[in-house]
């Protein structure tokens, strides 16, 4: 096993350039990132064939992390009672390893789980502890000259979109060290008020080990547009988006899956995030840190109601009404995720997310894109992730099921009419 053959392996804390200015110590949460779980958020990006020596690169990825990190500065802080960010420059950690064997081998293990090398060591959707690091990078250097770059953040103080700029803003100051240091806007807990009374040890104990498969899809560009106009033309819906009718086919095929397994209908809840940015009037900015997302839920509550063209409505109904609220944005995603634990035990919950259209496949840190890029799927079952496949004329989707389900789930004809199996992820 790959494990076994970690040749070097260094560790430094990776402080701003700049100091954070003493106005700025304390960086407050907002309502949502209170509610957030206190783990941390993946991606690892591989390349095969940088044009640079090993050492040239480590030198690169340390100084430019360090000048980005002046202006995410809150990613060098420590986390605070679930209330704020101390920002006090104690930094980040990146970690330098050196394995022997080739890059392809890492490449085909399980993306999930402790044994997924271009991370660090249980850090994965682990849980952040108060007076541990908020970023880990990692830099992985194989025995066949590629290498993987990743980065774990806290979700406590990151979304997706967080994520995927702050890895763009280091990838185009490392790529151009005369490029302009960006300038994320610090302003979550101005739009949605911290509270001094959010407790989330029962939403902590959600993620577990219980026995889940994990399969990725391919969905071409030209089975999506034949999907998305089937869908159109049931529902009256004017262009479905992508993510609308992935997420509705992936959720009936998986419902069906799981009644096959049952003797009875149990209603079931698909919950889809969606990015508030672009959402708000007049929209916030792209750089807005923070958890600034809400959560659209579609119920079914009984087995007549499974249908993709039903799902697909119900899910442009709430993201119009959505796109209609002011204030009480803040107050359905809070009373949904208030009642979280609680539904689990009534209802089967199903989990949509993406991070389809951000700049991923195209991390160029001065030596190229990426040949891959991953981010490994959170420890729960009945969860679908999306992202932009590779060569750009599809969707990814990988699909976390309990494994009872997986046999029927993967044998649907309604999914294989549109999806294609590209890869076994146990």
């Amino acid at each position: 096993m790959a494990a076994s053959r970690l040749v070097s392996f260094a560790e430094k804390i990776i402080k701003p350039n700049s100091p954070t200015p003493l106005s700025l110590r304390q960086y407050n949460l907002s309502l949502i990132d209170q509610f957030m779980l206190p783990v941390y958020m993946p991606m690892a990006a591989f390349y095969p064939f940088p044009s640079k020596k090993p050492q040239q690169i480590s030198n690169i990825l340390e100084k430019s992390l360090s000048k980005v990190l002046s202006s995410y500065y809150p990613f060098t802080g420590r986390l605070r009672d679930n209330s704020f960010v101390d920002c006090n420059d104690m930094g980040a950690k990146f970690i330098n390893v050196r394995y022997d064997c080739p890059m392809s081998e890492v490449q085909n293990l399980p993306d999930t789980g402790p044994e997924y090398l271009p991370f660090p060591k249980g850090i994965p959707w682990a849980r952040t502890p108060d007076e541990e690091s908020l970023l880990f990078i990692q830099l992985s250097h194989f025995n066949c000259g590629g290498l993987a770059i990743s980065a774990s953040i806290s979700h406590k103080i990151a979304d997706g979109c967080t994520l995927c700029n702050l890895i763009s803003d280091w990838a185009a100051i490392a790529r151009d060290h005369t490029a302009k240091v960006p300038s994320p806007q610090m302003i979550g807990s101005s739009i949605f008020s911290p509270s001094t009374d959010i407790h989330t040890d029962s939403m902590i104990d959600e993620i577990d080990n219980q026995s889940l498969s994990r399969k990725r899809y391919t969905f071409s560009n030209s089975k999506l547009k034949l999907l998305k106009t089937q869908v159109a033309s049931e529902t009256g819906v004017q262009n479905p988006t992508r993510l609308e009718v992935l997420s509705a086919l992936i959720y009936k095929c998986a419902t069906k899956a799981a009644r096959a397994n049952s003797s009875s209908f149990k209603p079931s809840v698909l919950t889809q995030v969606v990015n508030l940015r672009p959402i708000f009037d007049p929209p916030l900015p792209t750089r807005a840190i923070g958890n600034i997302f809400s959560i659209i839920p579609v119920a079914t509550m009984s087995e007549d109601e499974m249908t993709i063209a039903r799902v697909v409505s119900e899910l442009r109904r709430a993201k119009q009404e959505l796109k209609n609220e002011d204030h009480v944005k803040e107050n359905k995603l809070v009373s949904l995720m208030s009642k979280w634990p609680s539904m689990a035990n009534e209802i089967e919950l199903y989990r949509s997310s993406s991070v389809c259209n951000y700049p991923l496949n195209n991390l160029d840190f001065g030596w190229g894109t990426p040949s891959r890029v991953t981010i490994p799927v959170i420890g729960l079952g009945n969860t679908f992730f999306f992202m932009d496949n590779q060569r750009g004329d599809g969707i990814e989707a990988i699909v976390s099921l309990p494994e009872k389900d997986v046999p029927q789930f993967e044998n649907s004809k309604e999914l294989l009419e549109f999806a294609s199996p590209i890869m076994n992820l146990d």
